[in-house]
């Protein structure tokens, strides 16, 4: 089986569209290299906007906290090399993913082109009858630290140990199971990149 790096980000936002000017907060990215955590990458970002006072309730991040952090044009290198040659992952990939691409775009970078896995998508493969496919509802069932939900460092962690644990699963069913299974993923927002 080819070994792949994965890349498990998290981002908090302004609000939920980029096309609108919402803009990053912070930035988490957990690199996963031959199933192990290596690396974790966090940063608060400049969104030279005013964060909305609900946002600053449900993530806890203050204007005073993204004031004087960088913009993104700052951590984009460090963002690019991490990405280089590994596959995105995120918990509801597209709400990340689009993020990203904006921020690239405008940055002037070429766009992420590589295989992407949502993580909500193969927790509901792995695990059907789930009562609910919440990051935090996960990492209470599975009893993962998740110290600090809607902060991207404390979401990116649990959402990588996520989805060790879901590799786990598939790797623990039968070979044709998991050929069925890879079948299917093709109308998914997941790409199995096994």
């Amino acid at each position: 089986m080819k070994t792949h790096r994965y890349v498990v980000v998290d981002l908090e936002t302004t609000g939920n569209s980029p096309k609108r000017g919402d803009r990053i907060i912070q930035l988490s990215a957990c690199l996963i290299e031959h199933g192990e955590i290596v690396e974790q990458f966090t940063s608060f970002l400049n969104p030279n906007k005013t964060i909305p006072i609900f946002i600053e309730e449900l993530t806890g991040i203050t204007q005073p906290m993204v004031d004087d952090a960088p913009n993104f044009e700052q951590i984009a290198p460090k963002l690019i090399s991490m990405l280089n040659d590994s596959v995105f992952v995120a918990h509801n990939v597209t709400f990340d993913l689009s993020f990203l691409q904006w921020e690239l775009h405008a940055a002037g970078y070429k766009t992420f082109q590589g295989p992407i896995l949502d993580t909500v998508e193969l927790a509901k493969i792995c695990f059907p009858t789930s009562n609910s496919y919440k990051l935090g509802d996960l990492s209470e069932k599975f009893n993962l630290l998740h110290e600090r939900p809607h902060q991207a460092d404390s979401d990116a962690l649990a959402t990588a140990k996520l989805l060790l644990l879901f590799k786990e699963k598939l790797i623990s069913l039968r070979k044709t199971t998991l050929s069925k299974m890879y079948d299917l993923s093709f109308g998914l927002k997941v790409m199995f990149p096994y």
